[in-house]
Order: C-alpha cells, then sequence, then structure tokens
C-alpha cells in the first residue's frame, strides 16, 4: 500500500501536472484541461479529501452526480447532466492520474483502476464538421462586417482561411511565426513545441490560403507591423491571444447566425480532405495525429449517405 497514508490528493495532483508538463511536456491546454476536470471532481464529490478516500466506488458516485446535477448556462438556463461524450472525456481524464498515483505506490496496484467501471463509449450522431453553406455564411459575414476596415477584413479572412485550408489547431495557431511560412515552397511549418503531439510537420498551402496570407501580410506591413507573431492583435503589434481568438470566434457566431467553435475547423478540413478521395494516413499526418484512431473520430461527420457518388461510379 502508499508508504504516504493520509496524503492529501489534491496536493498529489499538483505534483502530477508538474510531472506532465516538465517530463512529459504536454501542452498547456492539455494540462489545463486535466486540472479542470480534477477540480470538477473534488466539487462533486467534498467528501474526497486524502488518497485513501479514493475507490471504484467513489467513481461510480461521481459519474452518478456528474449525469444527475443541475447547471446554470448562459442566460440563466437550467442543464441537468451532460452528455455521454463529455462523460468518457472526463473518465479518460481520471484515470491517468488515478493510474500514475497506483505506479507511484499512493494507491495498491491496480486496486482502483482495474475496478472502475467503464462508461460506455458515447455514440456520435451530431455532425461536427460545417456544412459549404456554413463556411460561405461565416465568410459573407466577416466581408460585410469589415467593409470599412480593410486591416480587419484581410486578417480575420486570413484566420478563417488557415483554420479551413490546413485544419490545424487553435494553439498551433496562435504560435505560428511569420517564418513558418514558406511561400515558394508553399508551405506552413507546424513547430512541435507548439503541437499537441509534439511532432513538426508541414502542411501544403492551398491556393486561396496562399492569396490570402499575402493580401494579410501586405496590409499588416502597410500598418508597420513587426511582431514574429503572423496572427496579430488589431489593436497593437503583439501576438493573437486565446482570449482573442474567443472573442473572433463568439463576434463571428452572433454575426453569422452559425453556432461554431473553433475546432470545428479541424473537423470540417478533415472530412473535406476525405471527401476528396484523401487516404486516411495522409490525413492523419498533416492533421498531426499519432494514431489511425484519432483520425477516424474527425471523420465520423461523413455519412453513409455521402458514399452516393462513389457508388454511382462503380461499373462491372
Amino acid at each position: 500500500m502508499s508508504p504516504i497514508v493520509k496524503t492529501e490528493l489534491a496536493f498529489l495532483h499538483k505534483i502530477y501536472l508538474s510531472e506532465c508538463e516538465f517530463s512529459k511536456s504536454l501542452s498547456k491546454e492539455t494540462i489545463k484541461s486535466y486540472n479542470e476536470v480534477f477540480n470538477t471532481f473534488l466539487k462533486i464529490l467534498p467528501e474526497v479529501i486524502f488518497v485513501t478516500d479514493v475507490t471504484p466506488q467513489v467513481f461510480s458516485i461521481f459519474f452518478k452526480r456528474l449525469s444527475t446535477r443541475k447547471r446554470v448556462v448562459g442566460k440563466d438556463k437550467i442543464k441537468v447532466g451532460v452528455s455521454m461524450s463529455t462523460i468518457a472525456t472526463y473518465y479518460n481524464k481520471l484515470i491517468v492520474f488515478i493510474r500514475w498515483l497506483e505506479n507511484n505506490n499512493y494507491l495498491e496496484k491496480y486496486a482502483v483502476s482495474n475496478k472502475i467501471v467503464k462508461p460506455l463509449n458515447p455514440s456520435y450522431e451530431d455532425e461536427k464538421a460545417l456544412s459549404e453553406m456554413d463556411i460561405t455564411k461565416i465568410t459573407s459575414t466577416i466581408l460585410v462586417n469589415t467593409i470599412n476596415n480593410r486591416f480587419l477584413c484581410v486578417r480575420d479572412l486570413a484566420i478563417l482561411n488557415l483554420f479551413i485550408y490546413t485544419g490545424i489547431r487553435k494553439g498551433e495557431l496562435l504560435a505560428l511565426r511569420v517564418k513558418d511560412i514558406d511561400f515558394e515552397k508553399r508551405l506552413i511549418f507546424i513547430r512541435g513545441v507548439t503541437s499537441k503531439s509534439k511532432r513538426s510537420r508541414y502542411i501544403p498551402i492551398h491556393s486561396d490560403l496562399l492569396t490570402s496570407l499575402k493580401n494579410y501580410l501586405k496590409e499588416r506591413k502597410n500598418l508597420n507591423f513587426t511582431s514574429e507573431y503572423l496572427v496579430v492583435s488589431t489593436k497593437d503589434d503583439k501576438n493573437l491571444t486565446t482570449h482573442g481568438l474567443k472573442f473572433w470566434v463568439s463576434k463571428y457566431v452572433r454575426l453569422s447566425g452559425i453556432k461554431f467553435h473553433a475546432h470545428q475547423f479541424r473537423h470540417t478540413f478533415a472530412c473535406s480532405m476525405a471527401k476528396n478521395n484523401a487516404d486516411i494516413t495522409s490525413i492523419m499526418r498533416v492533421l498531426g495525429h499519432s494514431s489511425f484512431k484519432m483520425t477516424e473520430r474527425y471523420l465520423r461527420s461523413i455519412r453513409s449517405e455521402d458514399s452516393r457518388m462513389y457508388i454511382d461510379k462503380i461499373s462491372f
């Protein structure tokens, strides 16, 4: 059993997160999500304080409370429970911490992790990818609402085009530097230190994106912006922040009437590649995934009905 009998769980989780950051080199976003899930775990289970309080039964209680608790969303709207996919996410982020506790002798080996009842895999019926009409509406919204601000127009179009033509993650977009764009070879370099997978990769630049980036950088130069970061704030010569990108998304959700989030562009890009006959290996590599399983999750928006054009081409 554990050499430390009454160690506070929150203290051990801080050690775990420190190891994730400095030994495993996980991204800040990943570590932030681990911390948010753990804090929710403690909030829903205030009776769990010490590592000795952690049992398989505790997780059954946690998932039950998570599925039935009431919470306020939006403008005083009451919502009960969470989706199956959210429960699966909580399980996946907590189970790695439990295994860490076992591997470091804070819990008996397999005493908890092997006895937790794993939630059912969620059945995804929703379409994560945006339609061509959705993209057209968002594009039109940018053009209409930036008509009096040339720089804002070309910058916002560049952000949209970077998302839909490369499928890059939010953090990767915000970390892009001007020198990461190779106009001669038509390649974008994604540095491993900015990527969730920690692997560097090159993404070919689509012709529409190429034009968009050139227009944006030309206008940026006219304003004498010199930031090394590609995407900058409209207020000063500094890189666009996570908060700034959230504002960008919420602004165009409100103005376009299309409910979307930044990560949906990644799904949209992956599905567009697949529908244009790209093989799954190519899609996996350009997205920066380490396994086909992850890539397949991004392609779930492709329905069986979408195979009509391929079936119609069959000839014997």
